[in-house]
């Protein structure tokens, strides 16, 4: 009898919710007779139910831990339109659906874990405040900072503090922003802009 190697493409297709437990599969091949089964001796491709993009670990100690669950987040943020600003302290607050901040994610992978929100302002941060900049001019600014609430939850952004807060295990959490603005006796009229860049880590 002539043994060959060969290699073989192998398709799994396994219903999330009967290994909604564990945080990766491992396919293994093997000879399967009568009298029992002989297994590859270098290996299982161990692969994690959410992606890690689709490549695959090979675990040659398969009694030894898990690897943690990849954590993908999404982030979806609107445009927030505060509209015309009065003159001294103001506050906006953005309740409807459409217009909150929200991550999506895989349920699962967020259980028993903390999560730092923060957000980088294009025009920087002073006085731990946001600025809103005029389109034309610079040198004129609006300080602010947003608070969301996700009805469980605040949080003051920028969260120079590292706050750290859970997310919601339905695999999806909102947020209604507030901005609460400054504006100066002296500033000029005009449209005045920022972008922030939202970033979600894991608390160590």
């Amino acid at each position: 009898m002539t043994e060959r190697a060969f290699v073989a493409d192998v398709e799994v297709l396994i219903k999330n919710s009967e290994v909604a437990a564990w945080p990766a599969i491992a396919v293994r091949a093997a000879n399967s007779t009568h009298y029992g089964k002989v297994m590859e001796i270098s290996g299982a491709a161990y692969i994690a139910r959410d992606g890690r993009n689709g490549n695959c670990m090979v675990v040659k100690a398969p009694e030894t831990s898990a690897p943690p669950l990849p954590i993908q987040i999404k982030v979806s943020a609107p445009d927030w339109n505060l509209g015309e600003l009065p003159q001294g302290d103001a506050t906006k607050t953005f309740t409807n659906s459409a217009e909150q901040l929200c991550f999506t994610y895989t349920g699962t992978a967020v259980g028993g874990k903390l999560f730092v929100i923060n957000a980088e302002s294009a025009n920087g941060v002073g006085g731990n405040r946001y600025r809103l900049k005029h389109l034309e001019d610079p040198t004129q600014t609006v300080p602010y900072k947003v608070t969301l609430d996700s009805g469980t939850a605040k949080l003051s952004l920028p969260n120079g503090s590292n706050t750290a807060l859970a997310l919601n295990s339905s695999g999806k959490t909102c947020f209604a922003p507030t901005f609460e603005t400054s504006v100066g006796g002296r500033v000029k009229d005009g449209d005045y802009v920022d972008t922030l860049t939202f970033t979600v880590v894991t608390k160590t």
